[in-house]
């Protein structure tokens, strides 16, 4: 599904006698989907072929998992009796489903703890702990709201476009700097060579992705479902001290 940010106040027809808000005619309503009558503040899917139900005849393609180019750059640099290696890799244009967005802004585990893009939510809750229904006053109390409210169903965590995001990086996988101890030295106690390095294996990674890692794929071992973060533990970063010693 694609996205379309969250019902508006003026997307209802409000009894004040009641305080119910009905969809009005025209505005589509993705019940099928959540399995609740939409509210104001409510998480919207686009109406992709406008016959005012969203269901899943509005599903499309929300992104691919294969990048444009990926690969890699290995060099190494020698000066008198130092040495740097570097290694780096890429990839650009693909994309990663990152389900822990969906998994930890949704209300469907009571008392869970939110991602903090979830501060600047609708609320139906004012300062005093009151349940709002009046339009006007839920339209002050939510003026900067900037994302839904939490949903409470399963349907938390049915894929839409919001969890897919741009998983291109650059990451400097590994740096090596050495130094060999000079041959006049090292004749005097009898070694042949001796070299000393200090290695940096995931020393960075530059991305615009949310998540931990966009080299990510935790959902199941097939490779038919890449692409997928779903609580992957962050890689690693190891700091590593050596010596090559020969006599």
């Amino acid at each position: 599904m694609v996205t379309d940010g969250f019902y508006k106040i003026e997307d209802f027809d409000y009894n004040a006698g009641t305080g119910i808000y009905t969809l009005k005619a025209g505005v589509a309503s993705n019940q099928g989907i959540t399995a609740v009558a939409p509210q104001p503040g409510f998480l919207k899917f686009k109406d992709i072929n406008q016959d005012s139900v969203i269901n899943d005849k509005d599903r499309t393609i929300i992104g691919n998992t294969q990048p444009k180019f990926f690969g890699g750059w290995n060099h190494q640099l020698s000066y008198k009796n130092f040495d740097l290696s570097i290694f780096l890799n890429f990839q650009v244009g693909n994309d990663v489903y990152n389900a822990n967005k969906l998994e930890f802004t949704s209300g469907y585990t009571p008392n869970s703890n939110l991602l903090a893009t979830m501060n600047d939510r609708w609320t139906n809750i004012n300062a005093q702990g009151q349940v709002v229904t009046d339009p006007t006053e839920l339209a002050a109390l939510n003026a900067n709201a900037k994302i839904w409210s939490p949903l409470k169903t399963a349907s938390s965590f049915y894929a839409h476009s919001w969890a897919v995001e741009d998983a291109s990086f650059l990451r400097i996988n590994n740096i090596t700097l050495g130094y060999n101890l000079p041959a006049s030295l090292l004749k005097r106690v009898k070694i042949k060579s001796l070299r000393i390095y200090g290695t940096v294996n995931n020393l960075a990674v530059f991305t615009n992705y949310s998540g931990y890692d966009p080299e990510v794929n935790t959902r199941r071992s097939s490779p038919l479902t890449p692409g997928v973060d779903y609580s992957a533990y962050p890689r690693s970063k190891a700091y590593i001290i050596g010596v090559n010693l020969s006599l």
